[in-house]
C-alpha cells in the first residue's frame, strides 16, 4: 500500500499543479472500460502444439484522464488508473519444461512435460499512460503513445493432465498424470514488478461530453522475472480496450 501511495501521490499532485496553471486548455475526464486480450508469448514457442480454447476473465480499467490541447489538431494526454488483465488458455504441450506440484504428497517437481495444459493470468496494475492525440475530423482522435503499469497483484495458475512428466530430462523416466487434480502450478509470485509498453488507439465524441474509445496495449517486458526457469519463454501483456470517456 506505501508503494501505491508512493506513485498516486505524486503524479496527483503534478497534475494538479499543470491544470491550475493553463486551466483553459485543458480537458479531464473519467474512462472506464474493459481489457480483451492475452498474456503470451510474441510467437507460439515450438513446444505448444495445439491451443484449444481461450477464454477472458472479467478485466476492467477505471481511471482519470488529463488532455492538454494545442491551438491546432495536436493534444497530449495522461492520467492514472486502476488496470485489469487476464485471460485463460487451454493447450496441448510436447516437451515442455516446468514445473509442477504434486497433488499426492505435495512434492515439486521439475521436469519436460507432454500432455494437456491449463494456464490463467490474472494482474491488476496501477498504470501512468502518456499519448499524443491527432484530431482527424469534427468527431474522430487518433492517439498514440505507451504506458507504465505497477503491479498491484498478480495470479499465474494452472495444471497438466492426460500426460507424463520426464525429469531431469528428456529422456528420463517417465511419471504418468492422468487427471486434472493431480498436478498443479503457481507462479504468481514471479511476476515482475513493473510492466512498460506501447498503445495506439481511436477515440470517436458522441457528444461534447461522452465519448467511445479503443486502445491496443502492447508490452515490451516480459511480466516474468528473469530468475524464473519453470516457464522457458517470455509472455508479454497483449490486451485491446474498449470503454468510454467521461468529460468533467
Amino acid at each position: 500500500m506505501v508503494r501505491i501511495r508512493c506513485i498516486i501521490i505524486p503524479v496527483l499532485f503534478l497534475l494538479a499543479q499543470i491544470t491550475v496553471r493553463s486551466e483553459n486548455r485543458f480537458e479531464h475526464r473519467i474512462v472506464a472500460g474493459l481489457n480483451f486480450g492475452a498474456t503470451s508469448p510474441g510467437n507460439i514457442p515450438p513446444e505448444v502444439r495445439k491451443i484449444t480454447a481461450w477464454y477472458p476473465h472479467f478485466s476492467s480499467q477505471l481511471g482519470y484522464c488529463i488532455i492538454y490541447n494545442t491551438a491546432g489538431r495536436w493534444a497530449v494526454s495522461s492520467g492514472i488508473s486502476l488496470d485489469h488483465k487476464g485471460m485463460g488458455v487451454t493447450n496441448e504441450v510436447e516437451h515442455l519444461y516446468t514445473e509442477v506440484r504434486l497433488e499426492t504428497g505435495g512434492d515439486y517437481l521439475s521436469g519436460y512435460f507432454s500432455g494437456k495444459n491449463k494456464t490463467d493470468v490474472k494482474t491488476a496494475y496501477i498504470t501512468v499512460p502518456l499519448s499524443v492525440r491527432y484530431r482527424t475530423g469534427k468527431h474522430w482522435w487518433l492517439t498514440c503513445g505507451g504506458y507504465a503499469s505497477y503491479t498491484h497483484s498478480a495470479s499465474l495458475t494452472g495444471s497438466v493432465w492426460d500426460g507424463y512428466l520426464r525429469t531431469p530430462d528428456p529422456t528420463g523416466p517417465e511419471i504418468l498424470i492422468n487427471s486434472r487434480e493431480e498436478a498443479s502450478f503457481d507462479f504468481g509470485g514471479d511476476v515482475r514488478d513493473f510492466d512498460f509498453g506501447l498503445s495506439v488507439g481511436g477515440e470517436y465524441s458522441i457528444n461534447s461530453r461522452f465519448k467511445v474509445l479503443a486502445t491496443f496495449n502492447r508490452g515490451l517486458t516480459s511480466i516474468l522475472k528473469r530468475n524464473l526457469k519453470a516457464i522457458p519463454f517470455n509472455m508479454y501483456n497483449m490486451y485491446l480496450m474498449f470503454g468510454m470517456a467521461y468529460r468533467l
